[in-house]
């Protein structure tokens, strides 16, 4: 059966989940997190967010002042504490983002009919090939306006 929630009800019953020991199974909607997740076909497990989150973790978090709730990787961190997000299909980082804000965590993923665990070796090199392709691709730009944006 497939529904859809507002976020206040989601929310709540990611945290009933949560309140009986249990992980939430999701199919997330939009493109953001391409090309690991398809917005339409994938699932992710939610687990409770841990006391202490790590550089690229899959946070599910709620923007403030908006309430929209976002699936996005960790990225860095802000001189202030605040952590920087980023999408993996995308190349701008959203910044400001407290850890009060962080609703769960990925603990695994179903893409295309598999399962992945995140200790799955080629999970972990995607996530360094994605970093390396953000960070290859924003310095590239950034060269290009110098040359020809003059």
């Amino acid at each position: 059966m497939s529904e859809k929630l507002s976020n206040a009800e989601f929310v709540a019953v990611l945290e009933d989940t949560f309140s009986r020991g249990q992980e939430l199974i999701f199919t997330p909607s939009g493109v953001s997190m391409l090309p690991m997740l398809d917005g339409k076909n994938d699932k992710v497990t939610f687990s409770p967010k841990p006391d202490k989150v790590k550089k690229y973790d899959v946070l599910f978090y709620r923007r403030r002042p908006t309430g929209q709730l976002v699936l996005h990787r960790l990225v860095g961190f802000d001189k202030d504490g605040s952590y920087i997000f980023s999408g993996d299909g995308q190349y701008y980082f959203e910044h400001g983002i407290v850890y009060d804000d962080i609703l769960a965590i990925m603990s695994s993923f179903t893409h295309k009919g598999k399962h992945h665990e995140l200790t799955d070796l080629s999970y972990r090199i995607y996530i360094r090939y994605m970093m390396i392709r953000k960070v290859s691709r924003i310095g590239l730009k950034k060269i290009y306006r110098a040359i020809f944006k003059r």
